[in-house]
């Protein structure tokens, strides 16, 4: 989608209106260039073969290893979806992979885990101890954060179940259809993934970045709100 934008916005400065796949980058000495944005994976392989250019040798090794060509990606190795990828690492760059295993920690019970089981990152699918409530789950894993984490969800999460009070739902339901998909739809459930995730800045909570020079003003003032409304405080 950003990619998408930066390809259709009429507000950017082009370098020439005749090539809207360029983007000024900020300050101006520079250009962001898109040449390939309506290319599909087969119009990019049946030009390396037609042309006999050459290309990263890593996608041979993909391809050896069952990898299906519309999968096929070179990016860093820990972000949402890349860690479904993880397990390549160790069957494709062993060397590397014993790196990165000793330099991140969590890396190989991911490259165990991550591509067999989403539930396991909580990305499409996530899962609960079967004694409690989506609820009461995300303030298990609330409770098991260290102090300064949990409290940075705390304010994010007490916005948002009060956003909802103003719109007349006194709590949030446990579960509801469909509420871990991309549209913001209203559940413990959904708190709970955004946790597993780690989606520090609650992007699907529908919350935005807030600006570092602030943030600590941010945390004072949400921690007195928090007390007002009597939500995911001490007091509550």
């Amino acid at each position: 989608l950003n990619r998408f934008m930066a390809i259709s916005s009429q507000r950017k400065q082009r370098f020439a209106d005749d090539k809207p796949w360029t983007t000024s980058a900020p300050g101006g000495h520079a250009w962001y260039i898109y040449p390939l944005y309506d290319w599909k994976t087969a119009d990019i392989w049946t030009w390396f073969a037609k042309s006999r250019q050459s290309y990263n040798p890593l996608y041979d090794l993909m391809y050896q290893a069952g990898v299906p060509l519309r999968y096929m990606r070179i990016c860093e190795p820990f972000g949402p979806e890349q860690r479904q990828g993880l397990w390549l690492y160790h069957v494709l760059e062993p060397e590397r992979w014993a790196a990165m295993c000793q330099r991140v920690s969590g890396a190989h019970s991911g490259g165990v885990y991550a591509g067999h089981d989403n539930q396991f990152y909580g990305h499409r699918k996530i899962d609960k101890p079967d004694h409690l409530t989506w609820k009461s789950y995300a303030l298990f894993l609330l409770d098991s954060m260290p102090e300064t984490t949990a409290e940075h969800y705390r304010n994010k999460i007490a916005v948002y179940l009060r956003w909802y009070q103003k719109k007349g739902m006194e709590d949030i339901p446990d579960t509801q259809p469909a509420d871990i998909g991309t549209k913001d739809i209203p559940s413990w459930r959904r708190v709970c993934k955004v946790l597993l995730n780690n989606d520090y800045w609650c992007r699907q909570l529908s919350f935005s970045p807030t600006k570092s020079s602030h943030y600590q003003r941010y945390r004072k003032r949400m921690e007195k709100h928090r007390q007002q409304w009597g939500i995911l405080c001490n007091n509550n």
